[in-house]
């Protein structure tokens, strides 16, 4: 009795396909989630509270990145107290209890820690909100793997 002998021929697809198929990469329906998550677990450590002016003034470049435009964001989120340089720390004047710089001028960051009014919120908050909310983050977005997103 003669074999019949047959071949099988498996084709996988590249790693960067099977990512891509299964909204796994960069610009992934996963990665979209994991932002729009992220943002959503961020707005209580926000400085002023999810309903103030720096939680709501942001936009989303793309689908992994939230940029904050608040002319005051970046000062908030690094904690420090920025001055001018020509103004310096004990010659800024005060306009409406804030301080401010000549227009068009570049801060530059002090040693002085900024005091956050909103309890629970403070500099970086995406950090503050991984030290508090990082396992509810990975579950729900293990969650959303597991239901096919």
């Amino acid at each position: 009795m003669a074999s019949s002998g047959f071949s099988v021929k498996v084709k996988i697809n590249k790693t960067s396909q099977i990512l891509k198929d299964h909204g796994l990469n960069e610009d992934g329906r996963v990665q979209e989630f994991l932002t729009t998550t992220a943002d959503r677990f961020m707005m209580p450590f926000i400085p002023g509270g999810a309903g103030g002016q720096l939680a709501k003034l942001k936009t989303y470049p793309n689908k992994h990145s939230i940029k904050y435009t608040s002319p005051y964001a970046h000062y908030m989120y690094m904690g420090k107290l920025y001055i001018s340089p020509t103004l310096g720390v004990s010659g800024i004047p005060l306009k409406n209890d804030k301080w401010w710089s000549p227009k068009g001028e570049k801060k530059i960051p002090t040693n002085k820690k900024l005091k956050y009014h909103t309890s629970g919120t403070g500099a970086k908050w995406d950090k503050l909100m991984l030290q508090r909310r990082k396992n509810d983050l990975v579950k729900d977005v293990e969650n959303y793997i597991k239901t096919g997103g």
